[in-house]
């Protein structure tokens, strides 16, 4: 059983770092909550068709945290035309548990459940993160949950997805540029992520990007119906 000698909390940009030493390993780590000022001035309004996240404005919506290098951004796979409708990371502070009236893309940035922090990350996969420059860094884990949009077709169907609450699987593959993969399950046999839950990633191993895709089992040529959408928050980095 490991002995704690000595923890450092240090608060600063809205992050919260902690570092600790113990008889066995010296570890030092980071935890990104996208909490501040800046991380604020990067939350769109409206949800959808924003001034921030879609038109011209969209080519340089891009978030970065100084002390771990973490970058995210739009993936704009298209060009940047239809801006997050292309993919990408978008910061968010939108709680909303109206799964009935609000599972569409209008309510794309909401989550129905805080986790006690003001801010989260949103993704629209396709999507992508990395560190900056050619650093590999481990992260540890990160909380993940469903947004209010994803929740609500999973849960009740929208005429064009079908419900999962009986069958089925709604899936988030993590690829990291290493080769190392993970998949979290956001439904999967009547078994619905409802609420934000940690995820070890440290299988993945150092990582200097981590690649969000989604399929699942109610495809059409296109892909998977279900909204492509969930939201991490809490992100643990090794620095």
């Amino acid at each position: 059983m490991k002995k704690y000698l000595l923890t450092l909390a240090v608060f600063t940009m809205g992050m919260t770092t902690f570092t600790a030493c113990d008889d066995d390993e010296d570890m030092n780590y980071a935890t990104l909550t996208f909490e501040g000022e800046k991380w604020n001035a990067l939350i769109d309004n409206p949800q959808y068709n924003g001034t921030l996240l879609y038109g011209e404005n969209a080519a340089n919506y891009k978030w970065s945290d100084e002390l771990t290098g973490l970058n995210g951004g739009l993936t704009l796979a298209w060009g940047g035309q239809y801006g997050y409708s292309e993919g990408g990371v978008a910061i968010s502070n939108y709680i909303d548990a109206d799964l009935a009236n609000h599972a569409s893309y209008d309510y794309q940035l909401a989550v129905p459940a805080s986790n006690g922090s003001k801010n989260f990350a949103v993704v629209y996969c396709d999507a992508k993160i990395s560190f900056a420059g050619d650093v590999k860094r481990v992260i540890r884990s990160m909380e993940i949950g469903p947004t209010t949009y994803e929740l609500g077709v999973v849960t009740n169907g929208d005429g064009y997805a079908a419900s999962l609450k009986e069958s089925g699987n709604l899936t988030i593959t993590i690829t990291a540029d290493n080769g190392n993969t993970l998949d979290v399950d956001l439904a999967r046999n009547g078994k619905i992520m409802t609420t934000w839950t940690k995820v070890d990633l440290s299988s993945l191993g150092a990582v200097n990007s981590l690649t969000f895709t989604m399929d699942g089992s109610d495809r059409s040529d296109y892909g998977v119906k279900h909204p492509k959408y969930f939201a991490f928050d809490n992100v643990v980095v090794e620095l």
